[in-house]
């Protein structure tokens, strides 16, 4: 009989003239999917869909939708066009029970936003199936073609909807094989169901991940290819449950407990039980870097392994109402702790592994936290982190801690200490394991032995990425000495990112580094690699699909280059299986679709790499040629600089705290400007990410270049410009009104006819952007008519002030050169507002407004004093990360109140961009 089905699918592609190949994976997109199965009715499973959904909204807000099955198979279907949080009580999914849910918010790719392109998608027409997806179906207009061939009813142009239908296609012609009263047999049905995934995933071009349900044996089949997926097991009040998500906070607000989950597999799951299978022929690359094959079809054992992320790492809390805000200002402490790495810990941790040492406990400390670690059972964790603390070992080293460190009772129940003491990548057990036996043990006594594991643990994560920072200074002073080139390839934030740190090198290590996108690099580089050559990948999630590509060929081309992976998620492709070693920038979850402290982590990181470089390559050059001056200044200023990257996160501290304020003056002036430029003197990097954050967050087209540049080309939209915003159109509505109201009242002094009044006021829009005057006019009404609009000078209106934003350092040359600019362009019809550090004559030059321009505006945020152009890029990028914030808000809750709809502008989730959060 398989035979025959086979035969049947050969014949099948021959007569629908449709070509099938193999998927190639391409980046991931938007969209989020969910699917949940509970071991029994479930009252609140409302509730649980609701808040899932509300998760997933950061992925997708053009449509929500749900499927709610209860035990008595019957289907409740609820979607429509708008996001979560705007839905789940208009639709009513909120008051739902049941017990499988299948859900997904979108972000429109194929098919307009409209509800038929929502998705679940519910289908009967060969087999009654349902389900969902996220991700792209690039070949969907061939599928929908194909699919109305075979009979299927096709409501829409989503290519959610053509995967489920194909998987129903073929779920139907292999169930075919059996009687009827077998069809009904729940094991011949998963067994079918999994033949049908695979068969279908050779149909399906693109990147994609699926959740399908067969309401029948209420199995749910949770699909990884090319796109974020996760499946957790747990128990809700006492219900037992699985949960897929594309998302993995969303799986983390209701279990820690994650199945083991690859590309290229699927988990077949429902309450209690799951089997994960490979989709292909494909490999696996372990920590421990063992390979492992598997054929496709191939069950995969899977153990369930407890996530490392806490949901309170995920968590929006007070008093911050948008994601995007509170992890500009968590970027204090990510960055105190990425710091804290460069020199054996956070202060506290480093006092704590002194007498660990000293003691000789270091290394049973640090068995004991593996122990406890490895176990993939969190009551088998608990159990042994008490014997431990039962242990006389434990109460040795509590007791020497104690008399070292003089009230650190204290320290440790300090407001700041667990979101800045605990640091190592095992925090969140320890932590966890704490809460847990805090009312049932002596609370200090059992958070001074979580905090003794944790610094063990870090301390051993500290070695691994000293390590690393020796190879890489090696390789890259190496790559230097053999006139190689040194290429940092990455994408869209983490892209400015490199160009900051193209600056550090240049001017700490006097090293050049070449940063490149992965397209670039593919038509610029890639055919002139050569030994000695470093490769340098920068992704915040190390998945980023064109950049893993690019380490794949240079793989292929069998050189001696070194490849290096600078990434977020430290279990990422991009770290475990492509790069010879990775670092990691340690900055914790990103929710906000808009990066803001990884971009400054990733910064962070490259400014103490580009100081080690310039302390090895001096050594180096002292080793050769003995002791110079120059040496001797590049070594005593690359040491300086180390001793200011301890003061980063203050002076990120300090900085917000007195921008907030004075930025909101400015957002107010810009966040209805439709296009701008940020004007940067030496750190245009930063011009260019802060462009990037208002283009991304405020929807208004904002450029950031080289200040210099400005005058060649880009300043031609100085005075009268076309560009016009709704604030320029609400000013041109009012003029329109006075010049209807003058019109009306000179016809009715004049005594002319209403209709001829009626057909002035008409002709008005126009003869002003047409020239094309009212005909058969009286005398009169033409009279009115030209004196009228020989008044209104729209050129007058189309003078505008357009706004130009100033980023420098302290150096005076770079400051004059901005005051150059600033009077330059001023008097040409830009305002000013000024990013720097204090200076009398910026501030008199921005200030002072030119005679010909009344609304001329300026603006003036003072950063804290550093005298270091190089500081000056961390202070200054904060600074338009809020800015960017403040006007997206502002121009958000503008929007909503004129009730534009869909208009995308939000700053955790604006439109048309997403990413996965992926740091587990």
């Amino acid at each position: 009989m398989t035979a025959l089905i086979k035969y049947l699918i050969r014949i099948l592609k021959k007569i629908s003239n449709y070509n099938f190949y193999i998927t190639v994976p391409i980046p991931g997109v938007g969209c989020g999917v969910l699917g949940l199965v509970f071991a029994k009715q479930e009252v609140k499973l409302g509730k649980v869909a609701s808040n899932l959904l509300k998760s997933l909204e950061y992925r997708g807000y053009d449509s929500t939708g749900a499927i709610i099955q209860d035990d008595k198979k019957y289907i409740t279907l609820r979607k429509d066009v708008g996001a979560p949080s705007d839905l789940i009580k208009t639709l009513g999914i909120e008051e739902l029970s049941g017990k499988l849910f299948c859900g997904q918010v979108r972000w429109a790719t194929f098919g307009s936003v409209t509800r038929e392109n929502s998705q679940p998608h519910e289908v009967n027409c060969k087999k009654h199936i349902y389900g969902a997806h996220n991700g792209n179906i690039t070949n969907t207009r061939e599928l929908k073609e194909y699919l109305l061939r075979e009979g299927h009813i096709v409501i829409s142009d989503n290519d959610g909807e053509m995967l489920v239908h194909v998987v129903e296609q073929f779920f139907n012609l292999y169930l075919s094989q059996y009687s009827l009263d077998k069809q009904q047999d729940f094991k011949i049905r998963r067994k079918v169901m999994r033949k049908v995934i695979i068969e279908a995933a050779e149909h399906l071009e693109g990147s994609y991940a699926a959740v399908i349900v067969d309401p029948v044996s209420e199995y749910m089949w949770a699909i990884k290819s090319g796109s974020s997926l996760y499946v957790g097991v747990g128990e809700y009040e006492g219900n037992s449950f699985t949960l897929a998500s594309s998302d993995l906070t969303a799986v983390l607000k209701y279990t820690k407990n994650l199945i083991r989950l690859f590309e290229n597999e699927f988990v077949e799951f429902n309450h209690d039980k799951y089997s994960v299978f490979s989709l292909r022929n494909h490999k696996i690359t372990l920590k421990n870097k063992d390979i492992l094959f598997y054929k496709v079809g191939q069950k995969i054992d899977a153990p369930i392994k407890r996530s490392k992320l806490r949901v309170e790492d995920t968590a929006l809390n007070p008093p911050f109402h948008y994601y995007m805000h509170q992890e500009i200002y968590a970027t204090i402490n990510s960055s105190y702790k990425l710091v804290g790495f460069f020199s054996g810990g956070t202060e506290i941790n480093q006092l704590i592994a002194e007498e660990l040492w000293r003691h000789r406990a270091m290394e049973y400390t640090q068995k004991m936290a593996l122990e406890i670690v490895s176990e993939n059972c969190f009551e088998e964790q608990v159990k042994k982190f008490v014997n431990l603390c039962a242990s006389e070992e434990c109460k040795k080293i509590k007791s020497f801690l104690q008399k070292k460190i003089k009230d650190l009772k204290i320290v440790l129940f300090r407001h700041t200490f667990r979101e800045k003491e605990f640091n190592s990548k095992y925090a969140s057990v320890f932590l966890d394991i704490y809460e847990k036996l805090e009312t049932k043990y002596d609370k200090y006594d059992t958070l001074l032995a979580a905090k003794i594991l944790d610094t063990a643990s870090e301390q051993r994560e500290i070695e691994k990425f000293k390590n690393y920072v020796s190879k890489f200074v090696e390789s890259v002073v190496r790559a230097w000495e053999n006139h190689a080139n040194i290429y940092t390839v990455s994408a869209g934030t983490s892209f400015n990112a490199c160009k900051t740190a193209a600056l550090f090198f240049n001017e700490i290590a006097e090293i050049e580094i070449i940063p490149i996108l992965p397209g670039n690099f593919r038509g610029q580089y890639s055919s002139a690699l050569r030994n000695h050559d470093v490769l340098i990948g920068v992704s915040q999630s190390g998945e980023t699909k064109d950049l893993v590509d690019i380490f794949n060929e240079v793989e292929e081309k069998d050189l001696k280059v070194a490849k290096i992976g600078i990434v977020n998620n430290e279990n990422s492709t991009l770290a475990q299986e492509k790069s010879d070693y990775y670092l990691p920038i340690k900055c914790g979850p990103e929710i906000a679709v808009p990066a803001t402290k990884s971009y400054i982590n990733q910064v962070i990181l490259f400014y103490f790499l580009a100081i080690e470089a310039a302390k090895y390559k001096a050594k180096t050059l002292r080793k050769k040629e003995g002791p110079t001056t120059k040496q001797k200044e590049l070594y005593n200023a690359a040491k300086k600089r180390k001793k200011n990257i301890f003061e980063i996160s203050h002076l990120i501290e300090e900085t917000l705290k007195q921008a907030e304020t004075p930025l909101e003056k400015i957002a107010e002036s810009l966040y209805l400007e439709p296009s701008a430029h940020i004007l940067a003197t030496r750190i245009s990097s930063v011009a260019e990410e802060g462009a990037l954050k208002i283009r991304e967050t405020v929807l208004n087209h904002t450029q950031g270049i080289e200040g210099a540049e400005f005058k060649h080309g880009p300043n031609t939209i100085l005075g009268t410009n076309t560009i016009l915003g709704l604030d320029d159109i609400e000013r041109l509505m009012q003029i329109q009104a006075d010049v209807f109201l003058k019109i009306y009242q000179m016809g009715q002094q004049s005594k002319i006819k209403s209709e001829e009044i009626r057909r002035l006021i008409s002709a008005t829009t126009g003869y002003l952007f047409h020239r094309t005057p009212p005909f058969n006019l009286s005398s009169s009404g033409k009279k009115i008519f030209k004196k009228v609009m020989d008044n209104f000078k729209l050129g007058k209106f189309l003078d505008n002030n357009y706004p130009l934003i100033y980023i420098t350092g302290p150096n005076v040359r770079d400051v004059n050169l901005t005051i150059s600019q600033i009077n330059t362009h001023k008097i040409r019809g830009a305002s000013t507002f000024i990013i720097a550090e204090e200076n009398s004559s910026l501030l008199e030059n921005a200030s002072t407004p030119p005679d010909d321009k009344p609304n001329y505006r300026w603006g003036y945020i003072k950063l804290p004093k550093t005298g270091d152009t190089l500081l000056t890029t961390f202070s200054s990028m904060v600074v338009l990360q809020l800015l960017s914030l403040k006007m997206s808000v502002k121009k958000m809750k503008y929007l909503n109140k004129i009730k534009i709809p869909l208009h995308g502008v939000h700053p955790d989730v604006p439109k048309n961009v997403s990413k996965s959060i992926t740091v587990d």
